[in-house]
């Protein structure tokens, strides 16, 4: 079976993603409340998020500063969302979310993990789940129709990720 899913680890330069880290998890950092890492969903009490882009616009300040550089590194030609998410871990008693798919058409997925965790994200790929674990400044990118689901961390408060929906060339 072909890998339908790959790992980078260093993905972005140090220097780099220690400055977008630093302005990530800054406690002065705007972050917006969701209900339910997905839709229907029960399993969790919600997460925070920064949307960088979505609706065909740039929600963010630091878009072309932080954004832009990662996207040229994704050799991406067109964006359909981009977010930061701040995962509590106590929002998922000790859980996932639930397994979901993030867009029906498609799209590719990307998570740049902005710090280590004992989290990561789940994907199911045929009759087996890939655990990947959450390892700062690794991208993980698959293709959006493949099932998967976020895992928090038992040991780490938070989980910090940016989430990338994007056509690939």
């Amino acid at each position: 079976m072909k890998k339908s899913y790959k790992i980078i680890k260093d993905f972005m330069e140090p220097e780099f993603f220690k400055e977008l880290k630093t302005l990530i998890i800054n406690p002065d950092f705007p972050w917006f409340y969701r209900k339910g890492m997905t839709y229907n969903s029960k399993i969790d009490l919600g997460y925070f998020t920064h949307s960088f882009y979505n609706e065909h616009k740039i929600n963010s300040s630091h878009y072309y500063k932080y954004i832009i550089p990662i996207l040229k590194n994704l050799n991406t030609p067109a964006v359909i969302q981009i977010r930061a998410n701040m995962a509590p871990s106590v929002f998922f008693k000790n859980k996932g979310c639930g397994w979901h798919t993030d867009y029906p058409f498609l799209s590719k997925t990307a998570i740049l993990y902005l710090n280590d965790c004992d989290g990561g994200t789940e994907l199911k790929i045929g009759n087996k789940i890939v655990p990947i674990k959450a390892n700062a400044n690794t991208m993980l990118t698959f293709d959006t129709n493949i099932i998967h689901r976020a895992t928090t961390s038992k040991k780490a408060d938070f989980r910090y990720i940016i989430n990338f929906n994007y056509f690939e060339k």
